[in-house]
């Protein structure tokens, strides 16, 4: 039923004064010397960026308005992929404003994401339940398109603003709320509006007293969680448990929070209590959400195979990246190459089943366009992260050579050595595959003649497998080196490229750390490692007896995780060795996040010289997974 227009216009004048009247939010840092969470505890500063305009859009009166966010920043945080929060004021669709609407995106700011509080279409006077008017559907549409458009500019400068694209959440008050929720159940509903090329979806919604149409709602949204007083009746508490009930009965992910004997505007109380657990869902269904975080950021087809799929980079740079194939149909292989050239000449990464992830580190020699493609021979999802740059002169990208490829012949037998070579008295990147294993076992890169066992490139743990990693060599000064094959494999062996001669020094293999003579990493912790203070670092990293799937990430220590991976692990026991470019900071401390319980190996293979390799914070030039 419709609300008295009267009484609705006198409590949004005392709302406007009760928000007029309010001590403006201190963004400063949390006063506190208590370790704190990123994502649950408020742990920075907040920088504001004003009035950034983030689309254009259509009037009612038929004018072009530009829209308009305060975009509120984690100061002095380093971390990328990190995730985004989106909040819309209320007001009716009629007043209000995002200088009104500070605090919730400052409380996410202080807690590590990037949060925007938005400007949006206003309509010219109150619109209330129930929408059944055209000219008050037209005003509440066009203000949720405005909200969509705001996530779509979130992920149009996923680079530039080191967020997730794949990991937004929107959330509202009242007419906001209303939004919000439409937002989350509208990705297939799109409205009109700006950077229509990225995709709408979010993760979930949070509801301070909004309600949605539930014929609306299906298997494909995102679910919400929901903040509503018991005797509403400006947005009626029915029709929100209505907007709830949907919610249950698609499946989708819900949380009801009622307040008896409260309306429209909570007690200061009730509006405190929020806080909390609006913080951990966020937490969980945002930030620390599994891939994809809902269904409407929908999980699109695996890449066909036989593919060449675009990467951007820097025009005329050689860029060291960590490639993943997620969920492949078959064995196979991809390969980092130009585009438009032939594939199969080597291979960067090798699955030997269906429903494998597999990671490995290749480098990209960008095109002058900036371009470069990664071929999928078997049709797989592909993840791919920057992790830095060679520096000119730093490193000669060849093209790709076959150096060895036993399978034309016997299978080197257990604890033999195979011999390689290329250019005298240079280090060169090569990739290394062992596949057809006999048993389980590993291969070591090393000088012929050098004793076998201290460190290991590539490890297999069951017979008839397909293994890949990238390794640092030093080709000695007749141009050979060696691979010691512990248990009888085959071997191919491909050069990628040589690194100049002041770009690295090239130490003797030293192990960093063993965790296996104690307890295993727990899940969601963080090791740490040390080195040479201020240097970069290659080093081969080993993730063995895992307790289950996950990830390995290395990370500047106190950075957050998960932003991208250096290994994966897709079932217990499972051993798996990788390389990667690491930064120890000026203290010589690196950090080994594991997400599930994992022993860990590290073994330094060489140091860079300083300027040698521009080490950027990773971020995600291509995930096929989602939209």
């Amino acid at each position: 039923m419709r609300v008295d227009r009267r009484r609705l216009l006198i409590a949004l004048l005392l709302a406007s004064v009760v928000a007029l009247g309010g001590s403006p939010v201190q963004i400063a840092p949390p006063a506190t010397a208590v370790a704190a969470t990123r994502y649950l505890d408020a742990m920075f500063a907040v920088d504001v960026q004003r009035d950034v305009v983030y689309g254009t859009a259509t009037t009612v009166e038929g004018g072009t308005v530009e829209l308009r966010l305060d975009l509120y920043l984690p100061r002095g945080d380093t971390a990328t992929s990190r995730p985004v929060f989106v909040y819309a004021h209320g007001g009716f669709f009629w007043i209000g404003g995002k200088e009104g609407a500070t605090a919730w995106a400052t409380r996410m700011a202080q807690r590590g994401y990037v949060a925007a509080s938005i400007d949006y279409r206003l309509g010219p006077s109150p619109v209330t339940f129930p929408v059944d008017s055209p000219f008050e559907v037209r005003v509440v549409q066009d203000a949720t398109g405005d909200m969509q458009t705001a996530v779509r500019w979130f992920r149009s400068q996923a680079s530039e603003l080191r967020i997730d694209p794949d990991r937004i959440g929107v959330a509202g008050s009242s007419a906001g709320a209303v939004m919000a929720l439409g937002v989350a159940v509208g990705a297939d509903a799109v409205q009109p509006g700006s950077h229509v090329e990225f995709s709408s979806a979010v993760c979930t919604a949070v509801s301070f007293a909004g309600a949605n149409d539930p014929a609306a709602i299906g298997a494909d949204d995102a679910g919400a969680i929901f903040f509503h007083g018991s005797d509403d009746d400006i947005v009626p508490t029915s029709q929100a448990r209505a907007t709830r009930d949907a919610m249950v009965a698609a499946g989708l992910p819900v949380s009801w929070n009622e307040f008896p004997g409260e309306g429209h505007d909570l007690s200061d109380a009730s509006a405190l209590s929020r806080i909390a657990p609006t913080v951990r869902w966020f937490a969980d269904r945002v930030a620390n959400a599994p891939t994809p975080c809902s269904p409407a950021v929908a999980q699109l087809p695996r890449v066909p195979a036989g593919r060449q799929t675009t990467i951007v980079g820097e025009g005329g740079r050689s860029g060291v990246v960590s490639l993943v194939s997620v969920d492949n149909t078959a064995p196979g292989y991809a390969q980092v190459l130009p585009c438009g050239s032939p594939s199969g000449g080597s291979s960067n990464l090798n699955t030997d089943a269906a429903g494998q992830i597999r990671s490995a580190l290749a480098v990209v020699r960008f095109g002058a366009d900036g371009s470069g493609c990664v071929f999928n021979q078997m049709s797989t999802h592909l993840v791919v992260d920057l992790q830095g740059w060679f520096a000119a002169g730093a490193f000669d990208d060849v093209d790709d050579v076959r150096l060895l490829d036993t399978r034309d012949g016997m299978r080197p037998p257990d604890g033999s050595t195979i011999e390689i070579r290329g250019r005298p008295d240079t280090t060169g990147l090569v990739s290394i595959v062992a596949t057809e294993a006999a048993r389980p076992g590993f291969v070591q890169v090393l000088p012929c003649g050098a004793v076998s066992g201290g460190s290991s490139n590539v490890n297999v743990d069951a017979a008839g497998q397909t293994r890949s990693n990238l390794a640092l060599v030093r080709f000695g000064a007749d141009g050979r080196a060696c691979l010691f094959v512990q248990r009888s494999t085959h071997l191919v062996a491909d050069l990628q490229g040589y690194l100049s001669d002041v770009a690295v020094d090239d130490v003797d293999d030293a192990r960093l750390i063993d965790t296996r003579g104690g307890v295993a990493p727990r899940d969601g912790s963080v090791t740490e490692v040390r080195g040479r203070p201020g240097s970069t670092a290659v080093v081969s990293l080993v993730a063995t007896e895992s307790a289950g799937p996950g990830y390995v990430q290395v990370l500047d220590c106190g950075a957050a995780p998960g932003g991208s991976s250096n290994l994966n692990v897709d079932r217990a026991g499972q051993t798996i060795a990788g390389m990667a470019f690491v930064r120890f900071g000026a203290d010589g401390r690196l950090c080994v996040y594991t997400q599930r319980s994992t022993h860990l190996l590290v073994d330094v293979q060489a140091y860079l010289t300083a300027d040698a390799f521009v080490d950027v914070p990773d971020r995600r030039l291509i995930d096929t997974r989602t939209r």
